[in-house]
């Protein structure tokens, strides 16, 4: 009999073995999860490329286009927004979430959810201030609660629900249980006293952007933050290393794919002249010097591609003066193109650095909501910033301490938009969806056409479009929002951004 049953039970095992879908595992490894999530979270080069180099870094005047402008269609819409939207909800939010779920039944895993809880947040907050409302409380559910058509949360509702996710996390870490490795964890390599402090940052950064429109919150949410660990040092700072299968969407679009994007990958006139008029030493680490000043002593060592002009103005001749001075190949060696430091694949990239911490700082001291001289938290922002650059250094150059000293003090007093500049200066090239959400906030740093008039900012874009297949495959719920938000267009502001 025993014999039998053996048997029995062999065979049914084997064909249970058989009834296993291998490309579809009952279970999930948090680990590997939570590494697709952050790695699928930076970004690639098509979406990259499209929505930022192409769009929102020529909006806030990083970058400039050789050819100008067309006039009336001086903004024109980026196309990669429906891609950013789909990867963030899909694979980095949505796989997050799929830990949360699981450790919401396990104790053992609330340093996995707390964990998850930041990433998801720094994923959402970027959606938010992008579209405005947006798919939250009933987005990312999966089996048996699918949702395929979720309700928009408002802004002020999700900013709700994200700065006490941010403290919920930061609550349930817990030095006596596991983490994730450090091979999962691409951010900070299972350091959990750096994710910690990276919550309280990203509360801080929220906490500001809403400080014009919610006063009682953003200050309660200061109040908090106050006491608790912060990025402190840029030993600390929230960074992502890419490599030579994944690359730096930067490094690919101006350098792998030199020819395709050569045509659009130059820094702006506004972003050259305000280096050069204040003596930035950041200045050669942000750009390199144009090739026809090393022949020709007349030709500027630095110079940008002009702001907002018509592509049909005569101003265009004074540029791309290759041919006229010797070189038929017309290769644009009159401007300048991105530092070098930008395009180097091997620094990792900064997603919430320590300066940042000092200049948020700096503008709550400002509105006399932190400790310290607004000032002093200002100036040791860009001491900071530059301190990291040598981190990295190009061509074996590095900025001395004299310099820094003497740029510092060559600030003058300090207003809000001094602080913002710096944070624009701070987040060039690679974080421009804060110097977006910094300008919408502000109106600084004050952006200048070619003629150096005030740009008009009723044609300027607040927000982007929502993706199509919202409107075709979620349309009610789509229409609801759009209801309740404002027109479907670049022009309706955002809640935080209506005052």
């Amino acid at each position: 009999m025993f014999s039998v049953v053996a048997l029995l039970s062999s065979c049914l095992k084997e064909i249970t073995d058989l009834n296993t879908d291998p490309n579809n595992p009952q279970t999930t490894d948090p680990q590997l999860l939570f590494k697709y999530s952050v790695k699928r979270g930076m970004g690639n080069y098509l979406t990259a490329s499209h929505l930022e180099y192409t769009g929102l870094q020529h909006w806030v005047m990083y970058f400039a286009s050789r050819g100008g402008i067309e006039p009336g269609n001086e903004y024109p819409s980026p196309a990669g927004g429906d891609g950013f939207w789909s990867e963030n909800y899909i694979d980095a939010m949505n796989n997050v979430q799929v830990i949360i779920v699981q450790a919401n039944d396990n104790p053992d895993m609330d340093n996995l959810k707390a964990a998850s809880l930041v990433w998801k947040t720094y994923i959402m907050h970027r959606i938010t201030d992008l579209w405005g409302d947006a798919p939250y409380s009933e987005a990312l559910k999966g089996n048996p609660e699918l949702e395929f058509t979720p309700q928009y949360d408002t802004q002020k509702d999700i900013y709700i629900q994200m700065l006490g996710d941010l403290k919920d996390a930061i609550n349930l870490f817990d030095d006596s249980k596991s983490f994730f490795s450090s091979d999962s964890d691409l951010i900070y390599g299972g350091n959990m006293d750096s994710w910690i402090r990276f919550a309280n940052s990203l509360r801080l950064r929220l906490a500001i952007r809403i400080s014009n429109v919610d006063v009682e919150l953003s200050t309660s949410v200061i109040n908090d933050i106050k006491p608790l660990p912060l990025i402190e040092s840029n030993d600390q700072i929230a960074s992502f290393k890419y490599n030579s299968v994944f690359n730096k969407p930067l490094f690919e679009a101006g350098g792998i794919r030199y020819e395709e994007g050569s045509s659009y990958i130059n820094p702006s006139k506004f972003l050259v002249d305000l280096l050069v008029e204040t003596s930035d030493p950041r200045i050669s680490f942000l750009l390199e010097k144009t090739t026809l000043s090393i022949t020709y002593p007349f030709i500027d060592e630095y110079r940008g591609v002009p702001n907002l002009l018509p592509y049909n103005s005569e101003t265009w001749d004074n540029y791309n003066l290759d041919a006229q001075l010797g070189d038929p190949l017309g290769q644009w060696g009159d401007v300048s193109r991105i530092g070098l430091w930008y395009m180097n694949n091997e620094r990792p990239f900064p997603i919430l650095t320590h300066s940042e911490v000092c200049f948020l700082k700096a503008e709550a001291a400002l509105m006399g909501l932190w400790d310290g001289n607004a000032n002093d938290h200002l100036q040791q922002g860009i001491r900071s910033h530059m301190e990291y650059m040598n981190q990295y250094p190009n061509n074996d150059n590095t900025i001395g301490d004299i310099q820094i000293t003497n740029y510092i003090n060559s600030i003058g007093d300090i207003t809000l938009e001094k602080i913002i500049t710096q944070k624009w200066i701070l987040f060039a090239y690679e974080n421009v969806f804060e110097s977006y959400a910094d300008y919408r906030r502000t109106g600084f740093p004050q952006l200048l056409d070619f003629y150096g008039n005030t740009i008009n900012n009723d044609i300027f874009p607040v927000r982007l479009r929502y993706p199509y297949s919202e409107f075709t495959f979620n349309r009610q719920n789509y229409l609801n929002a759009v209801s309740k938000q404002g027109p479907d267009n670049e022009f309706t502001k955002l809640w935080w951004d209506k005052e």
